[in-house]
């Protein structure tokens, strides 16, 4: 039984690339704010100091999830492999955890980006992005 669920968790994993995600092979994130910032600074009516930190932070932030954003990709990609060549089921497990887990540092650091711009914005400024974002 045992088994069976993992296989069936690894054939699941393997699917949802191909049915949901875009053609980077990622999926959708959860969140995407600092695009909506930067691109509504105006609307926002961010102040000097707000427009520093979004420099700031669009300096150096996007830098570090793409390097995060490939080295799951790559994960994604040994994983495939590994399955398409028939490698020991344990070794595809070990692999899955490793996409598992860099996907999930993917969606901590889209939370952390939102816990920061939180603490940047105004009350009335994250209301206003929210509403821009869509959400």
């Amino acid at each position: 039984m045992k088994h069976l669920v993992l296989s069936a968790a690894l054939l699941a994993l393997t699917a949802l690339p191909t049915l949901a995600a875009p053609p980077a092979e990622l999926s959708r994130p959860i969140v995407a704010y600092t695009p909506v910032i930067a691109k509504n600074a105006d609307a926002l009516k961010l102040t000097l100091d707000q427009r520093e930190t979004l420099k700031n932070w669009l300096a150096t932030m996007p830098a570090k999830r793409e390097a995060l954003q490939n080295a799951a990709l790559a994960a994604r990609a040994e994983l495939r492999q590994a399955i398409n060549t028939g490698a020991p089921v344990a070794d595809r497990q070990a692999l899955a955890a490793k996409v598992g887990d860099l996907e999930t540092q993917l969606v901590m650091m889209r939370s952390n980006c939102t816990d920061h711009w939180r603490g940047v914005l105004t009350e009335a400024q994250f209301a206003k992005m929210l509403e821009l974002a869509g959400n």
